[in-house]
């Protein structure tokens, strides 16, 4: 530990160190060994870092000032005064305050042991011990330190070497009295105990969490006919509520489940000949050349926080390893995440993985949807599902690799980022420059053959060591595929295990991490060696997406260097390349024109490279890719009419089908619109396709207004996607983020390379045009709804739904409401109900209520004025009363209903609710009225205070009460909630964590009471 030499309170910064004579200096950008954490002591006066001799003004500028450059793993803080630990800036100032240990009077006798954060001295060390105690020790054990013990400098012994191996950074972090019970200790465990620790786990959790699954539902054909129509609308309907992302898949497919119906044995010889075959891989040699790692994040200890993080944030249907452990299993057995994080470590230490985790079952996948592709062995992916357990390891060990050991920043595959829209937009970019410029440009696709399957673990090995990832962590990503094996699932049974000489398992978390540092070496050696595309100052050579490859140079020549380079590679690694799925052409320029494929053809390994001519394109990344125009457009329309109709023919209820849609049906068609440009046009087009179909679902009128459709659900919307809105908003967010990359070759290309007129254009089309400061997501909604509101029939009262989460929930989940109840709702909201008003619109005409004969038929009088449903009406406002007389009696309230108070000057009311409780009385009024404006609620609610409260001392001495409030509690006849009615369910005493809750069920209560009146007023007009 350092800390200065001037008295303690004068002293704001401490050191604390876990390891002895810390002497080596500090690290790239002034960065803090992870074996220190800072101490801040407050009251703070103004001093300078005494690392960068930066001056901190504030306590909180000290606070960010170490975390930010000097990047401190933990910052502790204490009283300057007392010296004790407290848990926040907040809590250290307010006891420094008034803390008054700086009055006692200090022993002037100075003993040998002194302590290191305060200039108390002790005669023993055991004393020393005590007094540390109540400094709160920030996690990390304090040296003691003897009087006399010399400081070379102000920073003298404050850093030394960061432990390289692992498992000796484990050692200063566990000892015997920090292992909770039941745990294994992580440096007393060998290989042998920790895989018979591991067996017994499993057992444990199996045996005490019996948790229940439903076997995966395998869909069938869905055939149209009479005989199973019903059982087909079970089947759906059974599947819709325990798997929608099957259902949908069902439905949107449209045929069965694809099972790969090979020969077993032909699959499990073609499985021997990948998974088994030899070795090729030789050595990176000449690719050898690679940045080293940064250690750091792979030293620490695994943490229980940690390991709950990984479990929670992983999928928790995804299916079981060969060992049947789940997601629940693992947070049932374990809640805090002890056992598994010094299980974890104790793997770590060792760098040996246990034989139960190196067992998996592959499951296979179709790479297409042709019958005869799927025929051959090579067209279905494996996915390896291991045990969760190791996943969950390999989870959290690939979250500190990849921050340890970056990929080379042209793969964008598996990484965080935009990925596949860069890769596109650089692409597209390049290429429109170069036909528009006149320039030379050659680009050559590469499809790697199963590459996931034919990696070198030599190579894995290799490129880790190279890039001098920490040897414990190397030995442990070799054990983890030394003896491990596989059982290849099919439709008549299981293959033998197959041992994995070759390849890395498609599914583990970390394969895709590994896959791309294999690859780095030869992105690597382009950047290096190969010739690219120059412009704006920068060499684009290659761009990565996993193992989709894109070759780019601005001469034939060049291209041959580059595809010199790749066979090279794939002669020191023993990969293959699927030469027919391989794809380029070559832009010859000349002064007058750009001519296409006007060259001799390219060859890898003596095959010549198919060339892509100007009426062709090729399928990169699920878009296609024209020599000439780049990236062309999709057409949105016709890829959402065949979803439509798939939707339209499925056994749903509408709802279902409007969620179907927005959930899994528009997402497939958003993808291919934005990476490729759809057409404004298109894409208004699409929309009106979509929002015709919903109508016809939802029983509404061609006339309703978008507002209903595309407002915000808090606002009273149905919240779809607007295709002419959210594509171009995500494209400009999208081009934005290319300025802004953290990918230095991507910034600077960005000016050159992106369209700036489309970019202006689709930022009209997202914006209309307009700034501010407000999310143009959120804004084309607000104007939506702004239109709606505006609107002189469709939009009267809407205003009084605006930014009304309680009246507006039942649009999302309409629980309580039948679909028929959901559908008379919708319109209500939208003022579409089929009166003679609505009908006879903008015409003369009878308008007299065809129920009562009075009055105009509008839905205000139909709901809360016509005398033919007054029963109705007084139905459901007892209903109400009802729910409300049940909350008060549950929450020990004596409730009388409509009791008659008589004075003889004020005259008689009959309330509809007396709630009496220990000398206290409530009186509320139900109403249910129609809200035409955002007063009208409030307005009610005053008229029931007013004529209910002058009767409060009648009440008083009728029942012997100290005190009587009296309250309105109005409902809108569409289910606007009142917000002063929260304040008589707080009267009543109901939780506050509840009352959102019943607020909720009161509007639902008070819609439902509306559509009950709808539907009769529907068959008695029809009848009539």
């Amino acid at each position: 530990m350092f800390s200065s030499l001037a008295p303690h309170s004068a002293n704001n910064i401490v050191f604390f160190n876990t390891d002895r004579d810390l002497k080596e200096a500090l690290g790239s950008g002034l960065k803090l060994p992870i074996s220190i954490t800072v101490g801040l002591k407050v009251p703070w006066r103004v001093m300078p870092c005494p690392l960068c001799n930066e001056v901190l003004e504030t306590a909180r500028d000290g606070f960010g000032h170490f975390l930010r450059k000097h990047q401190a793993r933990k910052i502790s803080w204490f009283c300057i005064k007392c010296d004790s630990f407290k848990p926040g800036l907040h809590s250290a100032t307010c006891h420094a305050a008034k803390c008054v240990a700086n009055k006692r009077v200090r022993p002037t006798t100075t003993h040998i042991f002194v302590c290191e954060i305060c200039s108390s001295s002790f005669k023993t060390r055991r004393g020393l011990s005590l007094h540390t105690k109540k400094h709160g020790n920030p996690g990390n054990k304090l040296r003691t330190k003897k009087l006399g013990d010399s400081h070379a400098g102000h920073c003298e012994g404050l850093f030394s070497p960061l432990p390289s191996p692992t498992n000796k950074y484990l050692e200063h972090q566990f000892n015997d009295v920090n292992v909770p019970p039941g745990c294994i200790h992580p440096l007393k465990s060998s290989p042998a105990l920790v895989n018979r620790t591991l067996s017994l786990y499993v057992k444990k959790m199996k045996s005490s969490n019996k948790i229940s699954v439903s076997r995966p539902w395998k869909p069938r054909r869905l055939r149209v006919t009479k005989g199973n129509r019903r059982d087909k609308y079970r089947t759906i309907q059974s599947l819709y509520m325990n798997d929608m992302a099957a259902a949908a898949s069902l439905i949107l497919d449209g045929k069965e489940e694809t099972t790969c119906n090979i020969n077993i044995r032909k699959i499990e010889e073609a499985y021997i000949a990948l998974w088994e075959k030899d070795d090729m891989y030789k050595e990176l040699g000449v690719f050898g050349t690679l940045p080293e790692a940064n250690n750091e994040p792979l030293l620490m200890a695994i943490t229980p926080s940690e390991v709950l993080a990984a479990i929670r944030g992983s999928r928790g249907k995804s299916a079981p390893g060969p060992d049947g452990i789940r997601k629940a299993h693992m947070l049932l057995w374990d809640k805090d995440g002890e056992k598994l994080a010094h299980l974890f470590n104790a793997i770590l230490y060792n760098g040996k993985l246990p034989r139960l985790l190196k067992r998996s079952r592959s499951t296979l996948v179709p790479k297409s949807s042709d019958l005869m592709e799927l025929s051959r062995v090579e067209n279905w992916r494996p996915i390896s599902l291991s045990s969760t357990i190791l996943r969950l390891l390999s989870k959290i060990l690939c979250d500190r690799l990849s921050e340890a050991c970056p990929a080379h920043s042209s793969q964008k595959g598996f990484t965080r980022g935009e990925g596949c829209g860069t890769n596109l937009m650089l692409l597209d970019g390049v290429v429109r420059r170069a036909v528009r410029h006149k320039e030379t440009l050659a680009v050559v696709f590469i499809d790697l053959a199963r590459a996931f399957d034919s990696i070198s673990h030599q190579h894995i090995r290799e490129v880790l060591e190279l890039r001098k990832v920490d040897a414990s962590i190397c030995d442990l990503v070799s054990n983890s595929y030394k003896h491990a094996s596989s059982r290849v699932l099919t439709h008549s049974g299981r293959t033998r295990a197959i041992t994995l000489k070759v390849g890395v398992k498609q599914g583990d978390p970390m394969s895709p991490l590994l896959f791309n540092l294999c690859l780095d070496p030869l992105l690597t050696f382009l950047d290096q060696r190969g010739s690219g595309f120059t412009l704006s100052g920068q060499s684009v050579t290659a761009l990565a997406y996993a193992d989709d490859l894109v070759l780019l140079s601005g001469s034939w020549t060049g291209m041959a260097r580059n595809l010199l380079i790749l066979e090279k590679f794939l002669d020191h690694t023993g990969l293959e390349v699927k030469i027919k799925k391989c794809g380029g052409f070559y832009l010859n320029a000349s002064k007058q024109s750009v001519v296409v494929n006007d060259c001799a053809e390219w060859t890898i390994r003596a095959a010549p490279v198919p060339m892509v001519d100007e009426t062709q394109a090729y399928k990169y990344l699920g878009v296609q890719v024209n020599p000439k125009r780049g990236i062309l457009p999709s057409n949105p329309v016709k890829e959402i009419t065949p979803i439509l109709r798939r939707i339209s023919r499925a056994p749903l209820k509408p709802s279902q089908k409007v969620k179907i849609l927005v959930t899994y049906g528009i997402p497939r068609i958003t993808y291919g619109a934005d990476m490729s440009l759809a057409g404004i046009l298109n894409l208004r087009k699409a929309d009106l396709e979509i929002r015709n179909n919903v109508k016809s679902w939802l029983h509404l009128s061609q006339s309703t207004a978008d507002g209903l459709f595309y407002s915000a659900k808090v606002n009273g919307g149905l919240g779809l996607p607007k295709l002419e809105k959210i594509i171009p908003i995500s494209q400009v967010k999208r081009w934005c983020r290319m300025f802004q990359s953290g990918d230095v070759k991507c910034r600077a290309l960005a000016p050159s390379l992106l369209p700036k007129l489309e970019i202006e254009k689709r930022w009209v089309a997202a914006t209309g045009g307009g700034g501010g400061g407000e999310s143009p997501r959120k804004r084309w909604r607000d104007l939506e709804y702004e239109r709606w509101c505006g609107l002189k029939c469709q939009g009267r009262g809407l205003a009084t739904f605006a930014k009304d989460p309680v009246s507006n929930s039942w649009l999302g989940d309409h629980w309580g409401l039948h679909e028929s109840d959901y559908i008379l709702a919708l319109q209500l909201r939208s003022s579409t109900v089929g009166t003679l008003t609505t009908l006879s619109r903008w015409r003369r005409g009878n308008t007299n209520c065809r129920a009562c004969g009075r009055g105009w038929e509008g839905i205000i009088h139909v709901v809360s004025q016509c005398k033919f449903f007054k029963k109705n009406r007084m139905a459901n406002h007892n209903i109400i009363c009802g729910m409300l007389a049940v909350i008060g009696r549950t929450l020990g309230w004596v409730v009388k209903q409509e009791k008659r108070i008589t004075c003889p000057h004020l005259g008689t009311a009959v309330p509809d609710l007396i709630m009496l409780k220990n000398g206290k009385g409530l009186v509320v009024d139900v109403a249910v009225c129609f809200e035409m404006k955002p007063s009208t609620l409030r307005r009610r609610a005053e008229a029931k205070v007013s004529k209910y409260e002058k009767f409060a001392p009648v009440v008083c001495n009728m029942f012997g009460l100290a005190d009587v409030k009296t309250f309105g509690f109005p409902l809108g006849s569409r289910g606007k909630w009142y917000e002063g009615n929260s304040t008589v369910l707080r009267e009543m005493g109901l939780p506050r964590s509840r009352i959102k809750a019943m607020a909720k069920l009161f509007s639902v209560t008070a819609i439902r009471g509306s559509t009950k009146i709808l539907k009769i007023f529907k068959k008695h007009t029809r009848t009539a």
